[in-house]
């Protein structure tokens, strides 16, 4: 069994770099990830094939979420809905927020502070 204390500044350089990713643990698919962004960085849109946690240790950020880019077919298994809502959806998450979003949606990541966040995906 792992037990393990982990101080934040030493995982993680939240000063002199704009972005930086560290995985903190990976499990069948699950992940826990610890994300430093600089005020204006973005993570691109992209899309989690597992459901979503994202928990603000420092700053703001903002998600947006764009169903045009979700894919919609009844082929592929993905759970999107057969027609989508074509209006992008933004939320601020604040220092001390959770936000929780399910799996297969288009999705990007914007620091409007220098933000300190965790990711887990499962």
């Amino acid at each position: 069994m792992l037990y393990k204390s982990l101080e934040i500044d030493e995982l993680i350089n939240t000063k002199d770099v704009e972005r930086e990713i560290v995985d903190l643990m990976e499990n069948n698919g699950s992940h826990l990830k610890l994300i430093s962004l600089k005020k204006h960085q973005v993570i691109d849109p992209h899309m989690s094939h597992t459901n979503v946690c994202i928990y603000v240790a420092e700053g703001e950020i903002e998600l947006t979420f764009s169903a045009i880019d979700n894919c919609t077919c009844s082929a592929c298994g993905c759970e999107m809905p057969e027609t989508p809502d074509d209006e992008e959806k933004k939320y601020k998450i604040k220092k001390n927020q959770l936000f929780l979003f399910e799996k297969n949606v288009m999705h990007s990541i914007k620091a409007l502070k220098d933000s300190l966040f965790l990711v887990v995906k499962i």
